[in-house]
């Protein structure tokens, strides 16, 4: 290990893509970054997906391969500074729990799905530090395997972000890979497929407009590559150099018969299918020329990471925003909160919840529990649900949007254990206890007074939670006593013993 490892805080980042595993090391120097190791691992996981988009037992045994490189790798770097996600292809995967287990076994830390809104937003986020002009509008492009990433912003904001399914590997062997030869034909098939894509997102991007245009994955660092070693360009990407480059490949039959040393062998059995999208990106943008920037996704993590020691959270930028559009009543949402907080500290110890990670949760779930009376009272928790669970939440994993809709969806009325079998075991118990003090918070303050809870005391023993108030209060409260004892039914179910007693 070496000596800046031992002295420094280190961060690491995996970026899980569709063509390649990406690894980066690196430590805060000033307000940016310095790379102290990276690793690269040409997976292919996109190409390794059957026509059921199942992984192959082949990919897989590759994809940990990789991992285990990785942990290997990662040894002496805190697991809290390390994060690992998984992007369009994993997204996509029917089996993918499996590999995710597995490899959450060999690093030690579990891998994060996100959505592709989100990956937009870290790969802006790590643009925007390297090129921190507050000024200049620009719109950044990141073409990766399975998928393509654009976003619009503005120094550290991106104001326009969308993910596209199109990428290297898939427009390869979509429509570029029958064929051992490149052909003028299959090239502008595959533009033209990308170009309808983009076609219903034309209209909101010319619009915003941007004063630059900055690319960066490996498809887009590797057409630079490629256009500066044949004298094309200086490395700029532009319209007029793309052209002479695909002609050039044509002509060739293949990128790999033009022996490039810009370019490895792995890239340049893909980079075609992401030229095609290159090309369809800048002809429906009007795009002439873009800068190719070393940064990418991994970089984003990184910036992510530091951003949340200094308590830049974007999570509850994400909750704020839900809370206003869908004009949640914030002082009982508050309520709900408070008392959930205390509830988990009476339980924390003896159930072994985390404070740091349950307890966020938890307090989300509190904020958003009735996010669905935005659309109608009845049935509000499983509008609510319904929100969290397809939209597109800033700063959270799919599995984190996963927890947080089943948290809202059964903070009322009767609990459908089902819903929870699809969670490993011990994901499903601490999502069920927490569940558990959700709904009592929720219960505790069904008449939505502004008043204390300080007679009510609770008492925990044996995974039972004892609910223990005044006679006179009980009479106050009858609705909610009467709740209570219909709790206590309820939470049987999943493992939680709910007991109401007077006192005195």
């Amino acid at each position: 290990m070496s000596k800046d490892l031992q002295q420094n805080p280190v961060f690491a980042a995996i970026d899980l893509g569709s063509n390649s595993f990406h690894m980066m090391i690196a430590e805060p120097e000033g307000d940016s970054i310095r790379k102290i190791d990276s690793l690269r691992m040409p997976t292919r996981l996109g190409a390794g997906l059957d026509k059921n988009k199942r992984l192959t037992p082949e990919t897989e045994k590759l994809a940990l391969e990789a991992m285990a490189q990785y942990a290997e790798r990662l040894r002496d770097v805190p697991r809290k500074n390390i994060r690992i996600v998984g992007t369009n292809t994993l997204r996509r995967a029917r089996n993918r729990e499996h590999f995710m287990r597995e490899s959450a076994r060999l690093m030690g830390k579990p891998i994060e799905i996100i959505s592709g809104r989100e990956e937009a937003r870290l790969i802006y986020s790590a643009v925007s530090h390297t090129f921190p002009d507050n000024q200049r509008q620009r719109l950044v492009i990141d073409i990766g395997g399975g998928s393509t990433e654009m976003v619009v912003g503005k120094g550290f904001n991106a104001t326009l972000m969308e993910s596209v399914n199109m990428g290297c590997v898939s427009y390869t062997k979509l429509y570029l890979g029958e064929s051992k030869k490149l052909t003028a034909a299959s090239l502008k098939i595959a533009t033209l497929e990308a170009q309808l894509e983009l076609q219903p997102l034309m209209m909101a991007y010319k619009q915003i407009g941007w004063d630059e245009v900055i690319g960066c994955s490996g498809t887009i660092k590797a057409t630079a590559r490629m256009l500066s070693e044949l004298s094309l360009t200086d490395g700029t990407i532009t319209r007029e150099g793309l052209s002479k480059l695909i002609k050039l490949m044509i002509k060739a039959g293949s990128v790999e018969a033009m022996n490039l040393t810009s370019v490895s062998q792995n890239r340049a059995q893909v980079v075609a299918g992401g030229i095609a999208v290159l090309r369809a990106i800048m002809k429906t943008l009007g795009i002439d020329a873009l800068q190719a920037s070393q940064v990418a996704l991994r970089e984003g993590l990184i910036f992510d990471m530091l951003g949340k020691a200094e308590h830049i959270d974007i999570q509850s930028q994400t909750i704020t925003n839900l809370t206003t559009r869908y004009s949640i009543d914030i002082r009982q949402a508050t309520r709900v909160q408070n008392t959930a907080t205390k509830l988990f500290h009476h339980v924390a110890k003896r159930w072994n919840l985390e404070p740091e990670t349950d307890l966020e949760l938890l307090i989300w779930a509190a904020k958003l529990h009735e996010l669905g009376m935005g659309v109608a009272h009845t049935q509000y928790h499983k509008h609510g649900a319904y929100i969290i669970e397809n939209s597109d939440l800033l700063g959270f994993t799919l599995a984190e949007q996963t927890a947080l809709a089943l948290l809202v969806r059964f903070h009322r009325r009767k609990i459908d254990n089902h819903a929870f079998d699809a969670l490993p075991d011990e994901e499903r118990d601490r999502l069920l206890l927490l569940l558990g003090i959700l709904r009592l918070a929720a219960l505790l303050h069904r008449g939505r007074y502004d008043e204390s809870l300080d007679e009510v005391n609770v008492r925990v023993k044996d995974g039972q939670i004892t609910v223990v108030a005044p006679q006179a209060w009980l009479d106050e409260h009858p609705l909610t006593y009467a709740e209570l004892q219909a709790e206590a039914e309820r939470l049987t179910h999943v493992n939680i013993k709910l007991k109401s007693e007077k006192n005195g």
